[in-house]
């Protein structure tokens, strides 16, 4: 080893080192996404995998559940580890291990979502029609595995360790190395292809996404804008018949009670329009409209924590100079956190369950706050109780225990 080549190391170190102090925004914001999403998700995976009974709905969620703590066990340290060292991450193995699993974790969890949102749709504006079972969505979560595997694969050729150059401050050039793409001219095309294939199959999933929720929506708004006719209605033919039957009582004693007896069919009509009512309600419950919401914001915060990312990747793929040379600063580090954003929505995804459902928030509480037990114990209780009022006015003859 000459004293150039020790001289070069140095300096690579000396700049590295400064750059690791200028990322240290980036490194806090990493930090925190994956001690948020490990805890939440590892939670997530305890709370529905065993404290919650078995259902369709779970298993979506653990499914999706499994994809982010994925992200945020092998990804993210990684990440971490790149962004420390900025200028001088040699590792081309640990380089294709963490860009591979970033696509496979992607590619899964937006194929989850697809079908998720196609259940939806068959359950809502279908709802007479077969629906997933339980082996259906098992089936659906296993086959993403290999449905991952297949587009994923290319990310482990394509990424590596990449020598660039860069300068000092006092515009010496040293080489060092960066987990990016490839920079050989033979791979180019196959890179357009590559990152112009995960576009179009991005746009297209959106748009599949889109339309099965838009679905959805207009549905549950018909059904909604239908119960309040229908009680509207209801309260008026009941205060009709209540003044009716005062009336005739005054009029008649109680030859209104005749009436019923002489005519049997009205009351079987009535009970038949009732029942056909009632089952045309079940579809649509509160329950039902909940995990839908869920599903739909944790679909729209991956859309949206995947458009930074995208939009910068191209933009590095279609230039040809390195971004350390062309970035600095804040620049520089806004762009590291953007290229980084899709980490966003394995962290915020155990909040969006939490929010939506109480028990979770019950469990949450009782695991890390022993003090909150109390306020556990309430979320539960209201959560309970609002629940039992919102099927007793869906199913007003029903007496039944929510669950």
């Amino acid at each position: 080893m000459n004293s150039t080549t020790v001289n070069e190391d140095v300096l690579l170190q000396e700049l590295n080192d400064k750059t690791a102090v200028l990322m240290v925004p980036a490194l806090v914001y990493m930090v925190i996404l994956m001690l948020a999403g490990l805890i939440g998700n590892v939670l997530v995976l305890f709370f529905y995998g065993w404290k919650s009974r078995p259902s369709t709905n779970n298993t979506f969620i653990l499914c999706v559940s499994m994809y982010d703590l994925m992200f945020c066990t092998l990804s993210i340290p990684i990440e971490i580890v790149d962004i420390r060292f900025f200028y001088n991450f040699p590792y081309a193995g640990a380089c294709k291990v963490m860009r591979f699993i970033n696509y496979f974790a992607a590619i899964g969890s937006a194929f989850t979502l697809i079908v998720i949102s196609i259940d939806r749709y068959r359950k809502i504006c279908r709802p007479f029609k077969n629906q997933f079972q339980q082996f259906h969505v098992r089936l659906a979560c296993g086959m993403s595995i290999p449905f991952s595997l297949f587009l994923s694969w290319p990310a482990a050729v394509f990424y590596t360790s990449v020598p660039v150059e860069v300068s000092t401050d006092d515009g010496i050039k040293v080489t060092g190395f960066d987990c990016t793409t490839t920079k050989e001219p033979s791979y180019k095309i196959y890179l357009f292809i590559f990152n112009g294939f995960f576009l179009f199959i991005f746009i297209v999933s959106t748009v599949i996404i889109f339309t099965m929720y838009a679905l959805v929506g207009k549905t549950i708004y018909k059904h909604q804008k239908a119960q309040v006719k229908h009680t509207r209605c209801k309260s008026s033919t009941g205060s009709h018949v209540l003044s009716h039957n005062n009336m005739s009582d005054t009029g008649r004693g109680s030859s209104s009670n005749g009436t019923e007896k002489d005519n049997p069919s009205s009351t079987g009509s009535n009970n038949h329009d009732q029942i056909v009512q009632n089952k045309a309600k079940d579809h649509v419950n509160v329950k039902t409209i909940k995990f839908t919401t869920v599903m739909f914001v944790i679909t729209i915060v991956f859309i949206i924590s995947f458009l930074p990312h995208l939009a910068l990747s191209l933009w590095r793929a279609f230039r040809s100079t390195y971004e350390g040379e062309t970035l600095d600063g804040a620049g520089l580090v806004a762009f590291q956190i953007g290229l980084r954003s899709y980490f966003l929505n394995s962290a915020i995804n155990p909040l969006t369950y939490g929010f939506f459902n109480p028990r979770f928030r019950a469990f949450f509480y009782k695991r890390f706050c022993p003090c909150c037990k109390r306020v556990a114990e309430l979320h539960i209780t209201s959560s309970s109780s609002g629940k039992q009022n919102a099927i007793l006015q869906l199913h007003p003859q029903s007496s039944h225990s929510v669950e």
